[in-house]
């Protein structure tokens, strides 16, 4: 039989006494128990828990009258879960709200991965889109759409197109069923071509496109002024974007739009455009267009039939030739493959260069590469690099969805003065964040990614948050005609 040691204990609560926190007497009352101690022994999962007070100091369990007292505060902490005292309602919080553990897992991890925190560079909203996120979730009434939202809103006021938060898991959207795109601060209606009409929209639902655009900003990160614009032509088609910015969408998801049609004002009711499923898009291709050698180039992965596609690019212009490599809506991918393409057509890329923030995320990802888990590299750019073929006539067509890796070969032909570049402005910065770690919140489920690195273009020296095309393109004007006649 076990021997159990008997104590008199006068007894207010054993599970505040075990919080190391004040107490308002005048609410307690007090009674003599005894206390019998026997050497009880606590397992989580089959592991033994060593327990300590709030100051490491050991505490033991008792029982009193075969009832088994536990100090909260030890045990919840040995399972990961933080207790809290509340004074004013003598309540024992075990573990804070899901919202809140998730707010802190996000700003923990992103805190402590993404180099502007490491570099004293981070954006002067981002403070208060935190505390905004803090305060949401610790809101009793906070709903899963309210947390996403601030949660959105604290990743974008980074300024970082790569760190941001996936708010439909994935899921396509449907989106309003209408032809625009938003430049210099407005936005207009489209014709078949993309080309802009005369037709502006002044509102969405009743809400002026102003307020639209200022929630777009809000939420979702924007690098330069061309991602502005891609982003206020995507989301003010959302109805989920439109709802939080307060246009009246009907229970389909229709709307009014407010117009203003050569000057005369009008309006349209709109309805929703399912979203179409997406046929697969060939990592890489290439033709002849007369003489010139073309190179549709949808995505940066090496497989085998970009080593296949670069192959030909290298026999193609042998002994020279006309090159167009079109990465208009390429999103990225493994920047190697970029500088693979212009080693086909016997030209070498300059070297960006880059921060590299340690983190254990990082490590977790990359241990072959990472062996610490602080601290920040920084890797100078080599431009110098650089090697033009000068048999070599090479065009790059770029547009707003040129994005990442995409981007990064597009500034090595500007900055390694490699060739010539056609069409609309990447919305990538030249010099960006990147390399993206994924996590997912513990509670919520929401799948978020965050920039481990910063690359520094080549030519370091040029701050420019947007890289121009030699030749602009209008919208709707098609960038591959224009390179072709730029041969002529």
């Amino acid at each position: 039989m076990t021997k159990y040691k008997k104590r008199a204990l006068t007894a207010v609560c054993a599970l505040a006494l075990a919080a190391g926190t004040a107490m308002a007497s005048s609410v307690w009352t007090t009674r003599t128990l005894e206390a019998q101690y026997g050497d009880i022994k606590v397992t989580a999962a089959g592991q033994p828990l060593t327990l300590v007070d709030a100051s490491g100091a050991p505490v033991e369990a008792f029982a009193v009258d075969g009832t088994v007292y536990l100090p909260i505060r030890a045990v919840g902490e040995a399972l990961g879960k933080e207790i809290i005292w509340d004074n004013s309602t003598h309540t024992v919080h075990i573990g804070r709200s899901p919202f809140v553990e998730d707010a802190s897992q996000l700003i923990e991890t992103v805190e402590s991965v993404h180099p502007a925190f490491a570099q004293d560079a981070v954006p002067e909203g981002y403070e208060a889109a935190k505390a905004a996120l803090l305060a949401q979730a610790e809101d009793p009434d906070c709903t899963m759409a309210d947390f996403t939202w601030s949660a959105m809103a604290c990743l974008a006021a980074l300024g970082d197109g790569h760190t941001r938060l996936d708010p439909f898991g994935g899921v396509a959207q449907p989106s309003l069923d209408v032809a625009w795109r938003a430049e210099g601060g407005g936005l207009f209606l489209t014709d078949e071509q993309g080309a802009l009409t005369s037709t502006q929209v002044i509102a969405i639902g009743g809400v002026p496109v102003e307020a639209v655009f200022a929630t777009v900003d809000r939420y979702v990160a924007a690098e330069n002024q061309a991602g502005r614009d891609c982003n206020h032509t995507a989301w003010s088609a959302s109805p989920a974007l439109l709802r939080k910015a307060g246009a009246a969408l009907d229970r389909e998801g229709a709307t009014v739009l407010d117009l203003l049609a050569g000057g005369v004002p009008a309006t349209a009711e709109v309805g929703l455009r399912q979203p179409q499923a997406q046929s697969a898009q060939r990592v890489i291709s290439t033709q002849w267009m007369g003489d010139v050698f073309y190179v549709d180039f949808n995505q940066c992965v090496d497989t085998p039939e970009f080593q296949d596609a670069a192959a030909e690019l290298r026999q193609a212009v042998q002994d020279g030739g006309k090159v167009i490599v079109d990465i208009r809506g390429n999103g990225g991918g493994n920047s190697a493959t970029c500088g693979q393409l212009l080693e086909a057509m016997g030209m070498s890329a300059p070297s960006y260069g880059a921060y590299v923030r340690y983190s254990p995320l990082a490590q977790s990802f990359y241990p072959q590469f990472y062996d610490q888990t602080s601290g920040l590299d920084y890797v100078p750019p080599n431009p110098s690099a650089a090697k033009q073929n000068p048999k070599v006539q090479l065009v790059v067509l770029t547009d707003e969805e040129t994005f990442s890796s995409a981007n990064m070969l597009a500034v090595f032909v500007r900055d390694g003065g490699l060739g010539a570049l056609i069409g609309r402005s990447p919305a990538n910065r030249p010099s960006h964040y990147g390399d993206i770690l994924p996590f997912q919140l513990n509670h919520s489920g929401l799948f978020c990614t965050v920039s481990h690195k910063q690359w520094i273009r080549p030519n370091a020296a040029d701050g420019s948050d947007t890289l121009a095309p030699d030749r602009l393109t209008a919208p709707g004007e098609d960038s591959l005609q224009a390179a072709l006649a730029s041969f002529s």
